[in-house]
């Protein structure tokens, strides 16, 4: 087997490792993934991302197609509407038309939960 094989077996089998949120299941949103972003859940019509930032740490400006809502879980962080900052701490939650640049930063450790529609 060539290295590129091997490592595409790793990655495969990493992939099917990370813990996704299971129908019916309580999933506890302070520990889930720890300190790594992670997908709670991907569906046909929508994705859910735990998304963990250490203090300083910053998420370039993007966009994504779909609506999304962004709810902070833990810590504090600015995040970026354009190039219009709002600042987020935990119970904070903003939403997003499609299409709509935005980016993060945090000023502390914190974990924001992103929903993400499929349009």
């Amino acid at each position: 087997m060539t290295q590129a094989g091997a490592n595409a077996g790793l990655r495969r089998k990493q992939r099917m490792a990370i813990e996704h949120a299971e129908h019916g299941k309580v999933v506890d949103l302070n520990t889930f993934g720890g300190t790594a972003s992670t997908a709670v859940v991907k569906e046909k019509e929508f994705e859910a991302i735990r998304v963990y930032l250490g203090p300083g740490k910053k998420i370039p400006p993007h966009k994504v197609d779909g609506p999304i809502t962004v709810h902070c879980l833990s810590g504090s962080c600015t995040f970026f509407v354009e190039d219009e900052p709002r600042s987020l701490a935990p119970g904070s939650w903003l939403f997003l038309e499609g299409g709509t640049m935005h980016a993060l930063e945090a000023e502390e450790e914190c974990a924001v939960l992103v929903t993400i529609l499929f349009t």
